[in-house]
């Protein structure tokens, strides 16, 4: 083939990975409907699977897929049997043929390609199951098997022979254990074939946008007078001037003309009239060419946005047979239904829930969904009902709600586990809120599930769909009544491109608070902090929020332009079932704004979520809610409201360092300082041991590999000694083994940071909370 045509080749199965995406998810969806549908409508949904089977199978054969079309004709012969009511679809059936939609969704998502050894597998799986069951009905019906129907070219032999004959050389059906067994690694539902990288838009949207660039060319047109007529104003101006000195020059030869300067004087005047009118002119166009492009702008930018927007069955139309086959592999029933499909949402949002659905739906499945004879004995329905509703709300934003009548969450479990981890004391617990216990499902590491399966138990399902929903700027909450079922609420934008936004000032920089994340803004004194669980405290309504500085969490040195005594705003950020006061210099308003990424040199940057760009150019930092939460958790806040000198950080404690490495010494000196802590620095175990007898500390860093005295026995010495054995110890060092980590607990160090790990971030968080 020559470069031309594979070219083209290409190109074509490019919009072919599109439209079998698009036939296979028909498919999927028909088969989830025809497990629930009446009799009367059996009818059209399998006339409707039929079609979209053989369109696929010519779409196929166009781009010269062989295997996929053979399986294709395959599903066509058992669809053609559903047509004319020659076979019941048992649930055995239906995993053989989602196992052939699995195969062909792998053969479409990339076409050309060799299936891998375990994907033959399930080829062969597929097709033998597909024959087995138009096998049995050839058994018992007149004529030849339906797998034999097909119509082969001229003068070459069946490519499929019967299955009735030569069976040493036919697959026979397999067990049903051995048809459902591979469908979670298979079904288009859980191995998704790639995101393309083309659209299908609709020509209203591309005419929309065409009349906005037809109406750009006006304003270009008009542009390019008002610039002649400026270059017009220039050049008389010059002219104008040229002259004048020419005038000027004959007066003075004229020894003070007293006419020819009156009429100098005149000629002066009405010129300058002449241009204030020009400019006037100029003024009240330019004025209306701008007012004119900003809204062709603002249009041609909705517009554009628009052409992203996908309604929300590109996302959901899968589900049904995610939950389905979830469901199956649990031995359970469930029922999917969808509310809101058509309302259209940002595409990039779509992908990014993607996960996040599938999360919350296997968190149904696993947690919430009970067996059918448990069910039974409750009086409720032996399938369950899951329900997903999308919703628009204000401030240009989306709710999905995922909710399922199911046994619920126990809330007295989850908090068992959380104290069993260690994530919180008996005490704590007990001060918690339903709605707080609840939401310890949240946390990464917690799950009520006793064993550890393919589906879940690991605990970071519900974490992750936190961290997902959170970072697209929205909120999560989730409600739950024992015995009746769970309904998690998402949150997030139409739209990644702009969002309101608070600019708020602190530490002489500008940011942006997201005012999806931010409940309230006012003002505080002095007096108005008090102090809960020996954290400052102020009062929001009638609960008490946690107060930070901003600066503080962002490890900020700047100078602070407010006085001691002097009323400051407060920012109140809330994300999920936790809120945060945060202390900043100054709020400058909420505006519009349009997020730019942080590019590929800098992926993750802790408390920042993107940039935006200000009228003057300047580059913002847009905050990261849930980071920010978290950080304000370790933040130290000593002397709240109260400053030293302007620029200079406040002074933290008193830390004694014991490294011999002059290099990693000064480094770490110097990352502590910065961070506003009194430091001395010793060359190793011993030195810092003598340290410790004649000056008081706070706390000691110490690296362990030293001469004289290494680290585990500077740290012995400090636990043996009734003067210090309270004195907190971090151990910093290159030693990462497990061993050499169990050997630093047990001498005593309260912390462990393993150089080629290093991070200052950890290291300053760790020392906060030791102190």
């Amino acid at each position: 083939m020559d470069e031309k045509k594979e070219a083209f080749l290409a190109k074509l199965r490019a919009i072919f990975r599109v439209e079998a995406s698009e036939h296979l998810e028909a498919i999927a969806a028909g088969l989830v409907a025809l497990e629930r549908a009446s009799a009367d409508e059996r009818g059209a949904i399998v006339e409707r699977i039929f079609r979209e089977a053989h369109s696929l199978k010519g779409a196929a054969r166009s781009v010269s897929l062989v295997e996929a079309e053979a399986l294709c004709q395959e599903l066509e012969s058992l669809f053609a049997a559903l047509k004319r009511d020659e076979v019941q679809l048992s649930a055995e059936r239906l995993d053989a043929i989602h196992l052939a939609l699995g195969v062909l969704s792998t053969l479409c998502a990339t076409p050309g390609a060799s299936l891998s050894a375990d994907g033959k597998k399930d080829e062969q799986r597929a097709v033998a199951a597909l024959r087995g069951i138009v096998g049995e009905l050839a058994d018992t019906a007149p004529g030849p098997p339906a797998s034999a129907r097909s119509h082969p070219q001229e003068g070459t032999e069946p490519a499929t022979p019967a299955p009735t004959s030569q069976p040493a050389e036919v697959p026979l059906p397999l067990p049903v254990a051995a048809v459902a067994a591979p469908v979670s690694q298979a079904t288009p539902a859980q191995s998704p074939p790639p995101v393309s990288e083309t659209v299908r838009i609709s020509s209203q949207k591309l005419s929309a946008i065409l009349l906005d660039a037809e109406q750009l060319v006006g304003a270009k047109i008009a542009a390019g007078l008002r610039a002649a007529e400026l270059r017009g104003l220039v050049a008389d101006l010059g002219t104008w001037n040229q002259g004048r000195v020419h005038q000027g020059a004959r007066l003075r030869l004229g020894q003070s003309n007293a006419a020819a300067a009156a009429d100098l004087l005149e000629s002066e005047l009405l010129y300058t009239r002449a241009l204030e009118s020009s400019l006037r002119k100029l003024a009240a166009f330019a004025h209306q060419d701008a007012l004119t492009l900003a809204v062709i702008n603002d249009r041609l930018l909705e517009d554009t946005r628009k052409v992203l927007l996908l309604p929300c069955s590109y996302l959901l139309g899968a589900l049904p047979t995610v939950l389905r086959d979830m469901a199956r592999q649990q031995g359970k029933g469930a029922d999917l239904t969808v509310h809101g499909e058509d309302i259209e949402i940002d595409r990039r949002v779509l992908d990014e829930l993607k996960d996040p659905l599938i999360h919350l739906l296997r968190n149904c499945v696993d947690h919430g969904i009970e067996p059918p004879e448990q069910r039974r004995d409750k009086g409720k329905p032996e399938r369950a009902t899951v329900v997903i509703t999308v919703n628009p709300v204000e401030g240009n934003r989306i709710e999905l709600s995922i909710a399922d009548d199911g046994a619920g969450i126990d809330s007295g479990k989850v908090t068992a586990v959380a104290i069993r981890l260690g994530m919180l004391t008996a005490e704590e617990a007990a001060r918690l809120s339903e709605t707080e216990r609840i939401n310890l499902v949240f946390h990464s590491g917690l799950s009520t599930s006793p064993i550890i399966t393919d589906l879940s138990g690991r605990g970071l399902g519900l974490a992750i769909v936190r961290e997902k929903v959170e970072k697209l700027g929205g909120t999560l909450a989730l409600t739950s009544s024992p015995g009746l079922g769970s309904t998690f609420r998402l949150i997030v934008p139409l739209s990644l491109t702009t969002f309101r936004g608070v600019i708020v000032e602190a530490a002489g920089q500008r940011f942006v608070f997201p005012t999806a994340s931010v409940q309230r803004i006012l003002r505080i004194k002095p007096d108005d902090i008090g102090t809960v669980a020996n954290r400052p405290t102020i009062v929001n309504g009638e609960q008490p929020v946690s107060l930070v500085r901003l600066r503080d969490v962002l490890e900020l040195t700047g100078p602070d332009g407010h006085a001691q005594g002097e009323s400051r705003p407060v920012v109140v950020v809330r994300s999920v079932d936790r809120q945060v006061a945060f202390l900043v210099d100054e709020v400058q308003g909420e505006q519009e704004v349009m997020v730019k990424g942080l590019g590929p040199q800098l992926l993750r940057v802790r408390n920042i979520a993107g940039a935006c760009i200000s009228g003057n150019g300047t580059v913002i930092p847009i905050l990261h809610a849930a980071d920010l939460l978290e950080s304000a958790s370790a933040a130290g806040t000593p002397g709240l409201l109260a400053t030293g000198a302007a620029g200079q950080p406040e002074r933290r404690g008193h830390l004694l360092i014991a490294e011999d490495s002059i290099t990693a010494r000064t480094l770490v000196k110097s990352i502590l300082e910065g961070a506003g802590y009194e430091v001395v620095a010793t060359v190793d175990g011993l030195d810092a041991f003598t340290r410790l007898k004649t000056e008081a500390f706070d706390l000691v860093v110490s690296d362990v590999d030293m001469p004289r005295m290494n680290g585990f026995e500077l740290t012995a010495k400090i636990r043996a000694d009734k003067g210090l054995r309270e004195l907190p110890v971090i151990l910093v060092t290159a030693l990462g083994t497990q061993s050499d980590r169990e050997y630093g607990i047990e001498v005593g160090a309260n912390a462990y940071i393993v150089k080629s790990e290093f991070d200052q971030s950890n290291l300053l968080e760790i020392i906060r909370r030791l102190l």
